[in-house]
């Protein structure tokens, strides 16, 4: 038997597990958790008829629409829509890591190729939002294959049909998230000395005239949010370590049991080993796979951080999530691998990302509401006729849209910031402290536990109203 052959079945073997272990990962628990916040408004925008999606989305969203109008078909066959929501997840990460070995296999050297396809088949970030009815998966999804394009562009001569390519997955990757542009900007610094000038021109100008529709949209989405509160910190120096490290252990999620440090420490090492990438492409040859790759990822993780940084001054306030980071995410998985170029490297990168992804399934199993059995309770204990009132909005909309939703469901007004509750289809779902005293018996959900030990309470309007004074 050939020595060379035997060793690549050896290692197609490994990237064929790594695939199949992360596929495992990502169906894993998938319908364990509960339906959080954001899940419950993509349930809600999708289940309404398309017509109301645009009026709904500036209202209720800062997003594009493709992904929410996607779901509302893809929805349509599935008697248990957080399972369908989830799935469509789920099958956009599997194709994921396909995509991913594909652009790791075009672009690193042969000795990171394999690290690097363990890194994403076992990062719990790319996990999380692999079980997360959320845009992200599919935005990762379209962020894989459109730098996969750009690596096909700058190969030889480019061809008319791959800008083309590039072009529709521009557009496409703007329509499903607005941070789909600080991809964009990696991709056109690394295309403009690397690409015919035409097919450069061309190809962006295609893309842009595809999205310049939703402009006006995206606009009215800037006004109606713009006294929003944002989720986020300024990006200082710590906060970039954060959501660099995030991408290999999901402080988003796991931030919940863990201190604030952790994030920050799992990006200063990936940082370490960034620094390592960098060491090896200097002394590398010209030219070489290494120098190449390193280029490319430097590339686009400045054109990215240089963007938003470009944005917070312009707007003044703090606009990075670490889920925003998602169309990065790939980058920082190459990255890393590059720079794990010793054992002891490769073996340290493995246990922290093993940790994140073993910590992600503990917390989302420990960590969970149980709206299910909130629900349950409810049903026992009170007619269908009892309105429900929350003192919070976190269990709100899950409540009122899929575990609850044969009840009428009223948020008191003080928590009804940051979307258009007043508005909101089917019924409004606000009410006034002072309207409470004539709404009569209630199913009071009371989340943060400020009236008493239980999450539900027994009460009158009249009752509520006295207790909120």
């Amino acid at each position: 038997m050939n020595k060379d052959s035997a060793l690549g079945r050896g290692i197609a073997a490994k990237a064929a597990a790594a695939i199949l272990a992360g596929t495992v990962l990502r169906l894993l628990l998938l319908g364990a958790k509960s339906l959080w916040f954001d899940e419950a408004s993509t349930l809600l925008l999708a289940g309404r008829p398309l017509a109301e999606l645009v009026p709904l989305l500036v209202s209720n969203e800062i997003n594009p629409p493709l992904y929410y109008a996607l779901m509302h078909f893809w929805m349509q066959p599935f008697s248990d829509p957080r399972f369908g929501l989830r799935l469509f997840s789920a099958l956009c990460a599997v194709a994921s890591l396909f995509a991913f070995r594909s652009l790791a296999h075009r672009l690193l050297p042969e000795r990171a190729r394999l690290p690097a396809l363990a890194l994403a088949a076992f990062s719990s970030f790319w996990i999380h939002v692999a079980q997360d009815g959320r845009t992200y998966s599919l935005l990762l999804l379209i962020s894989l294959l459109s730098s996969r394009t750009v690596l096909e562009l700058t190969e030889g001569r480019p061809r008319a049909r791959l800008w083309a390519a590039y072009a529709a997955l521009a557009a496409l990757g703007l329509y499903t998230h607005y941070y789909f542009a600080i991809l964009l900007a990696g991709h056109a610094v690394w295309l403009a000395r690397r690409s015919d000038v035409r097919g450069f021109l061309l190809a962006h100008a295609a893309a842009a005239l595809a999205f310049a529709p939703w402009l006006p949209t995206l606009a009215a989405q800037l006004r109606a949010h713009v006294g929003d509160a944002v989720v986020g910190e300024a990006l200082t120096f710590p906060r970039v370590l954060d959501l660099l490290g995030t991408t290999f252990f999901d402080v988003t999620f796991l931030g919940l049991a863990l201190p604030a440090w952790t994030g920050i420490a799992v990006g200063a090492g990936f940082a370490a080993l960034a620094a390592s990438a960098a060491r090896d492409a200097l002394s590398s040859e010209e030219g070489s796979p290494e120098r190449r790759a390193f280029g490319f990822c430097l590339v686009h993780v400045a054109a990215a951080l240089a963007l938003v940084a470009a944005v917070e001054l312009w707007s003044g306030r703090p606009v990075t999530q670490a889920r925003y980071f998602t169309p990065l995410s790939p980058v920082l998985i190459l990255l890393a691998a590059l720079g794990a170029r010793r054992t002891w490297a490769r073996g340290a990168a493995g246990v922290v990302v093993a940790a994140g992804c073993a910590g992600y399934f503990f917390s989302a199993v420990m960590i969970d509401p149980r709206l299910d059995a909130l629900a349950a309770v409810i049903r026992r204990s009170s007619d269908a006729s009892v309105p429900v009132v929350h003192l919070g909005k976190y269990y709100y909309l899950p409540m009122r849209v899929y575990y609850l939703p044969e009840r009428r469901h009223l948020l008191v007004a003080a928590q009804a910031d940051g979307m258009d509750y007043r508005g909101m289809p089917p019924y409004p779902g606000v009410i006034e402290d002072k309207d409470l005293p004539a709404l009569g018996p209630c199913v009071v959900v009371d989340q943060g536990r400020t009236l008493s030990l239980e999450r539900v309470t027994f009460a009158t309007g009249a009752q509520l109203a006295e207790l909120r004074r």
